[in-house]
């Protein structure tokens, strides 16, 4: 297998110096630049043309989340993991919300690290299991105010987002339901579209992923 090429952006060098000593030579993950900041970000996903890329959420030049946003619309091939030091709910549902395919905390260990730029760079996601409880429990508070309020979503789209509640991944799902995966994926960006809680995140045992 291929190494999976990345782009290490964070204002801090060390923390790119620190990520390429960390995952080693037996990782199967390259980092094969770093950025400090945004402009540098851009030249850098240019010239090396990563796999993934590692992105912190403040850079120079950048405010909050807006080093996202500017990568994914001149860039919207190139996968984007946060790796930060917030795990502010609001800010991984932001992030997910502006493109982000996964988020970790800077202290996620290495084998957490190795999951989430694979799954990036296979085209999945992954979210560290650290920060997706405050936003499970968010998320399932949302869900009962909104079926108090009454039904916003169709009879199959409830029944996807409870199988998504119970940990079901989509294939799961698309088994269950005797529809196709692209049919679930469908169903969930219109109920993360809907006036009803976000529905763009799926629990499991370790992480959430974002379809």
């Amino acid at each position: 297998m291929d190494s999976v090429r990345v782009l290490s952006v964070d204002d801090h060098p060390i923390v790119g110096e620190g990520l390429k000593w960390m995952l080693g030579d037996d990782s199967g993950i390259d980092v094969v630049a770093f950025a400090e900041t945004l402009q540098d970000a851009l030249e850098q996903v240019s010239l090396h043309s990563p796999d993934v890329v590692l992105l912190d959420i403040d850079l120079p030049g950048a405010s909050g989340l807006g080093g996202l946003r500017r990568l994914r619309e001149e860039f919207p091939s190139v996968p984007v993991v946060m790796l930060t030091m917030s795990d502010d709910p609001e800010y991984v549902e932001e992030a997910v919300r502006a493109g982000a395919v996964g988020y970790l905390v800077k202290n996620a260990p290495r084998d957490e690290v190795i999951k989430a730029v694979r799954a990036a760079a296979e085209g999945d996601a992954y979210i560290q299991a650290e920060v997706t409880r405050p936003l499970l429990v968010r998320f399932a508070r949302e869900v009962r105010s909104a079926q108090a309020e009454g039904p916003t979503l169709s009879p199959r789209e409830r029944e996807v987002v409870a199988l998504v509640a119970q940990g079901a991944a989509n294939k799961q799902i698309a088994a269950r339901l005797s529809i196709s995966e692209a049919t679930v994926k469908s169903y969930l960006r219109t109920c993360s579209r809907s006036s009803a809680p976000p529905i763009g995140l799926r629990p499991s045992r370790s992480h959430c992923v974002p379809d």
